[in-house]
């Protein structure tokens, strides 16, 4: 009888634990915002994961599926390491498929990317994975020329700028109060995307970058945009700890949309390894598929390769009776 008592009373202190009410934060969420804005600019180096789910949709194409994304930055984003894990099913002009692979990436400069596939596969095989061309490829470390740099670079890899972007584009729909992250205090937002800031942010980017920037237009492409999160920021140093998003309607290229719901955790603030370019690799070249069978390579690989070439002696030759005309 005396342990059922003991049982019931402790059920009822975790259940009292659980049920506490978080503590409240002495400063504004205006003031933590402004805070953590500053305080990226001092961001030199983290370490990062990211677990997402996407749904794409246009016209031609649709997609569906997950990405794991563990990396770093350095160098005030200027450098990047990462390994994206994707896994997708894909509806194309070719049918239904499935593809899962993992890439990994490192960005020393904007001259200098290196990239290696360790793996990727597609079910059934198709004319974008076909599996004599991932083979010669795989598995190897690559210097990328220009203008081969992967989209996930860009576009998805974290940065002090998109962690800038999470304190100056938002407004705070509720204060959670303190909580916890890996034993640190942090203050916890619910957010939302505000359309005027984020229009004014962009603007503010391109003018810095000497672009061109038309706010009626971008406006209008933000405005469907239907985005809410939670943001998770340090008590002490203002970093961002976490980030979480929901977005709806995301314009995508081919008059399509997508729906996101992504989950970032940071770590190792100003205290992440240092990026070093990999060892033993070397310059990719689309030429190094010209050994392949035929239908194991792109129409434009073979008629490049069977193109009519003129040596340097004719071009001579040429260059010599035009200058007697």
């Amino acid at each position: 009888m005396k342990l059922r008592n003991f049982c019931l009373a402790l059920c009822a202190l975790l259940v009292a634990c659980s049920e506490q009410a978080p503590t409240q934060s002495s400063i504004p969420p205006e003031e933590v915002l402004q805070r953590a804005t500053r305080a990226v600019q001092t961001l030199d180096s983290a370490q990062y994961v990211l677990q997402g789910d996407f749904d794409m949709k246009s016209n031609t194409f649709a997609a569906i599926g997950t990405a794991r994304m563990d990396g770093m930055l350095a160098s005030g984003g200027e450098q990047l390491r990462f390994q994206l894990d994707l896994t997708a099913d894909i509806d194309s002009f070719e049918g239904p498929s499935s593809i899962a692979g993992t890439l990994e990436v490192v960005v020393i400069s904007e001259e200098e990317v290196y990239m290696n596939i360790h793996s990727l596969s597609s079910q059934p095989s198709s004319t974008l994975f076909r599996p004599e061309m991932i083979g010669v490829i795989a598995g190897k470390w690559w210097l990328l020329s220009e203008g081969d740099t992967p989209p996930a670079v860009e576009s998805v890899s974290p940065d002090p700028r998109l962690l800038q972007a999470q304190a100056q584009v938002v407004s705070v729909t509720r204060d959670r109060g303190m909580t916890t992250i890996n034993g640190r205090d942090v203050h916890h937002y619910d957010v939302a995307l505000d359309t005027e800031k984020l229009v004014a942010y962009l603007s503010a980017v391109a003018e810095e970058n000497g672009g061109e920037f038309d706010a009626a237009e971008v406006r209008k492409e933000v405005k469907a945009i239907e985005a809410s999160g939670q943001l998770w920021i340090d008590a002490e140093t203002y970093y961002v700890q976490k980030i979480e998003w929901v977005v709806q309607s995301l314009p995508i290229n081919r008059g399509g949309a997508a729906s996101v719901k992504f989950t970032i955790t940071f770590r190792n603030h100003n205290d992440a390894p240092a990026i070093v370019p990999p060892k033993d690799a070397k310059q990719f070249s689309p030429t190094m598929f010209f050994g392949l069978p035929d239908d194991a390579r792109f129409p434009e690989e073979i008629e490049y390769e069977q193109s009519p070439r003129i040596d340097n002696q004719k071009i001579n030759e040429l260059i010599q009776q035009m200058n007697t005309l």
